[in-house]
């Protein structure tokens, strides 16, 4: 097995695991009423909060903002809670967000492998999600961070407690599901091999598509296009027009969902006459459970099995990352 199989196939353990060090935080009470929530995170450790607002759009009474840059909003304030997701600990936009938050006087919690961010939480007392350091792969640790960020939202209060019995509901099913899950996998990679995925969403399940695209990148060393509707008919629909060529070689998957708005589902009707003149194929990729959560997990263990496939079809080596290695090498001189 290679290191990213062993790792997707971990997916599981890994799920329970992280609900049990998050059953297990250890947290203090917020001085000051919570008044906004700030996520933030990079890459592979930064798209566990963007999936954590999805799922929890619908409950939270504060608004929320996810960062993946270094600027920090001016609202943010005592009254803000910031949860700094770092796999390594060392990521710089995060490290310099989470030093900004301090001065201003916000309630901070960070999940972590260790690093300079477990240095920070050590000193100044943040509360802390300490996760295993396993392998230097955090696209492949998405379930200690995603599941952790929302224990923190269920310990503060911010969301209900039913999360829990859908995350093991999440756990089960992806358990009882695995041979269809693999099998479905395989049936979707050879849909994108060779070609441009065009990946289309609801917007409450954006980041989930993003999630995937990432994972066609960095695992399958391929381009993959995310657009969410209803958006996209108002600006990206009518560009299915030019360059044919690029058409040619394009595959269009449909992030199908029991939580899609009912108007989505009609408009994505509509458009696939219009994506089938020029795509080479529509793909509808249901995702399954009985809550968004429940059908998030099962989503990211369906596709990140998907990426690897596509890897094993695209012949390259889906550990490797060196281009990024490489920036930040050279982001380290500066």
């Amino acid at each position: 097995m290679s290191v990213i199989q062993n790792l997707i196939a971990e997916f599981p353990s890994q799920l329970a695991r992280a609900i049990e060090i998050g059953e297990n935080l250890q947290v203090t009470a917020p001085k000051h009423e919570i008044r906004h929530l700030v996520i933030a995170g990079l890459g592979g450790s930064g798209i566990g909060g963007s999936i954590v607002k999805a799922i929890t759009t619908d409950e939270l009474r504060v608004p929320v903002d996810v960062l993946k840059s270094y600027e920090v909003p001016a609202y943010v304030n005592e009254h803000t809670l910031l949860i700094a997701a770092s796999h390594s600990g060392n990521t710089e936009e995060t490290l310099t967000v989470v030093e900004t938050a301090l001065r201003r006087g916000a309630k901070i919690a960070c999940a972590t492998t260790g690093g300079r961010l477990y240095e920070l939480a050590q000193a100044h007392g943040f509360d802390v999600a300490k996760l295993p350091l396993e392998q230097n792969c955090p696209r492949q640790y998405l379930a200690y961070l995603l599941v952790n960020q929302l224990y923190f939202l269920m310990h503060y209060g911010l969301v209900g407690p039913h999360f829990k019995a859908e995350l093991r509901a999440g756990l089960d099913r992806v358990v009882r599901d695995n041979d269809a899950i693999k099998a479905e996998a395989k049936t979707l990679a050879a849909q994108l091999f060779g070609k441009l995925p065009f990946l289309y969403a609801d917007n409450n399940l954006g980041a989930l598509a993003t999630r995937f695209q990432q994972q066609i990148n960095e695992n399958a060393k391929q381009l993959a296009h995310v657009n969410i509707f209803p958006e996209m008919n108002h600006n990206e629909l009518v560009g299915w027009h030019l360059p044919a060529s690029t058409f040619a070689h394009s595959a269009v998957v449909y992030l199908k969902s029991s939580f899609n708005h009912p108007r989505v589902q009609v408009r994505m009707e509509v458009c696939k006459p219009i994506f089938a003149q020029l795509a080479q194929s529509i793909y509808d990729l249901e995702l399954r459970g009985d809550s968004l959560a429940e059908q998030t997990l099962h989503f990211i263990h369906l596709t990140d099995w998907a990426s690897l496939y596509l890897a094993e079809l695209n012949q390259v080596d889906s550990f490797q990352i060196e281009v990024i290695n490489h920036l930040k090498n050279e982001l380290a001189k500066v």
